[in-house]
């Protein structure tokens, strides 16, 4: 497809949000500010909030669960799971640190714009009493909803040895180690939806292939009610009970939170590519009255005819956003993480076969959402009327411009030229036309 189509329907895709309030503001730090940091461990929040003023570090993203089973964030944004090392102190030698640093600065961090760790984005409560009643309050919200992240982002696990035997760090792996479907959570890990890293650290570096199987195998196939189970017996520690007291009830409800997610994202795209529809059709009603009202075919700078190819363009990207989201799922794919040529080559495929006797008019087109600038076989055969070499054909002469055809697909100028290469191939070059008047479209 066109790729200003394609970007307009992503950027269509990637604004839906669900309603009633249901988006989470965090702070989160930039990922420039955290790799270039000189000290050995990152402050607390207040410490970056009040000290930091010139770098700025802290950025607010509003994340809501559109987002989270999107994985709008997940390109960009790192959310850091780790064991704080003494009660006061997350990372008193610099390790946890040391590694986030290699993790950002190395191909698999580096396209990462943002990072969320509790310490450094969350409004801490050290020394003991020294938090304010609105920092206090910002932290019971975001606690509340740190599910999110750690299911909806790229996640770095620091794996030590107490890691395993803590609330917080096991619930942070397995989410880390989902996706988010349209009936409910699925396993990730080797998988294309894929998203967590796991460095060991500490004395598991000694150990670290084991350890890190030991982690995987220990979470990545749980389902929400094996994780609930698991994470309710006590020997899962965690330092305040009611921490582990309002997220158990979470992990029940995630299927359902995820569903109903997916459900409302189905229907604002229905709903976006009806009113386009609508839209588009009002724009046609108006161009032709005025057309009638003046016994003349409106020019290109006319009002309603800007307003109408303007409005055909907008139902192009509805109807793309919303295909563009049914092939990630039926690819089982995360919306976000989908990349397009995989999906197309596992899906449908451009037939190229004939029976004997069957006519050239037969072979099958790829649908129009695959076309793409590019030699493929022809499609019908037309009269010769010049020589010249199709765009992107190999190097060398001798190809002949026989055809121009046209369609209109989705509402998109569909145009096909046909060539005749030196050893008598014939193919197309397939394009699609946003700024095309429609008045060469059959």
């Amino acid at each position: 497809a066109n790729p200003r189509t394609r970007r307009v329907a992503m950027e269509m895709l990637s604004k839906l949000s669900l309603q009633g309030g249901d988006s989470c503001t965090f702070f989160m730090l930039d990922a420039a500010f955290v790799r270039t940091f000189p000290g050995k461990s990152l402050p607390f929040f207040q410490e970056i909030r009040d000290d930091y003023t010139t770098d700025e570090p802290l950025v607010e993203v509003a994340l809501d669960y559109a987002d989270v089973v999107k994985g709008t964030h997940i390109e960009t944004t790192l959310a850091v799971s780790h064991r704080w090392m003494q009660p006061d102190d997350p990372d008193p030698d610099g390790e946890q640190l040391k590694a986030l640093k290699s993790f950002l600065n190395s191909p698999a961090g580096e396209k990462i714009e943002r990072v969320w760790i509790d310490s450094a984005c969350m409004p801490q409560d050290h020394p003991k009493g020294s938090r304010s009643a609105e920092d206090a309050a910002a932290f019971k919200r975001m606690l509340k909803e740190v599910n999110r992240l750690y299911l909806g982002t790229t996640v770095l696990i620091l794996l030590d040895l107490s890691y395993l035997s803590r609330f917080w760090t096991q619930f942070e792996s397995w989410l880390a180690m989902q996706c988010a479907m349209p009936n409910g959570l699925k396993p990730a890990a080797g998988t294309k939806n894929e998203r967590h890293h796991i460095v060991c650290i500490q004395n598991a570096a000694e150990q670290a292939e084991l350890y890190t199987k030991a982690l995987v195998d220990s979470w990545a196939s749980k389902t929400p009610e094996q994780a609930h189970a698991f994470l309710s017996r006590p020997d899962v520690t965690v330092t305040n009970q009611s921490d582990k007291e309002g997220q158990l009830p979470k992990i029940e409800a995630l299927n359902a939170t995820v569903q109903g997610a997916f459900g409302e994202i189905v229907r604002q795209l229905e709903d976006e590519l009806a009113a386009s529809e609508a839209a588009a059709k009002r724009a046609e009603v108006e161009l032709a009255a005025w057309e009638r009202e003046n016994d003349a075919k409106a020019g290109e700078a006319n009002r309603l005819k800007v307003a109408a190819r303007q409005a055909a363009r907008a139902v192009a990207a509805a109807r793309m956003a919303k295909d563009e989201y049914a092939q990630a799922i039926s690819a089982g794919l995360v919306p976000a993480m989908m990349k397009r040529g995989e999906v197309l080559a596992e899906g449908e495929k451009e037939d190229t076969s004939r029976t004997e006797g069957e006519e050239e008019e037969t072979i099958h087109a790829p649908r129009p959402l695959e076309m793409e600038t590019g030699v493929r076989k022809v499609v019908r055969r037309g009269m010769g009327d010049g020589s010249r070499p199709p765009p992107g054909a190999p190097p060398g002469g001798g190809w002949s411009y026989i055809d121009h055809d046209c369609c209109l697909a989705h509402w998109l100028c569909l145009q096909k030229e046909v060539y005749v290469a030196p050893d008598g191939q014939e193919y197309y070059v397939a394009t699609v036309d946003l700024q095309c008047d429609l008045r060469c479209c059959c």
